[in-house]
């Protein structure tokens, strides 16, 4: 498991891990199950696949459970900007060009779910494409 993959798992997900580490005092199992919640990509045995299942199965879809996906989001992206602010406000000008990145990535992504949802953003794309300087966007 990476950082780049993981993802908190969620209270009902943390109650079952711990209920398979206390109660059942299945180390390796409570381990697998870990790594399903934290990682949804990553492989489970065959041993454990319908636990994994189940597990996975209790990170509700974000239409469930709006307001709970909309802060896991809010929570990913502090997690990843905190520290660069900081080095902001410490002077570090090497923070910059990744808060740009960051910020870019989170524009696409935002748009692409803008296109998916029936919002017409072209208007805007083009600003920040502008913005960013990309190609085919010089002047416009």
């Amino acid at each position: 498991m990476t950082t780049a993959t993981y993802v908190p798992p969620t209270r009902e997900q943390v109650e079952t891990i711990t209920r398979v580490l206390l109660h059942d005092r299945d180390a390796d199992r409570a381990a697998t199950l870990l790594a399903a919640a934290t990682n949804p990509g990553i492989a489970a045995p065959r041993e454990h696949a319908a636990e994994v299942a189940a597990i996975r199965a209790q990170r509700p879809p974000a239409h469930h459970d709006l307001p709970s996906a909309l802060l896991r989001i809010t929570r990913a992206i502090d997690t990843e900007t905190e520290g660069l602010y900081a080095r902001q406000d410490n002077g570090h000008a090497d923070a910059d060009p990744v808060l740009r990145a960051i910020a870019f990535r989170l524009l696409e992504l935002g748009f692409t779910i803008a296109e998916h949802s029936g919002l017409n953003c072209r208007t805007i794309e083009t600003a920040i494409a502008t913005t960013y300087a990309l190609p085919g966007h010089e002047g416009t």
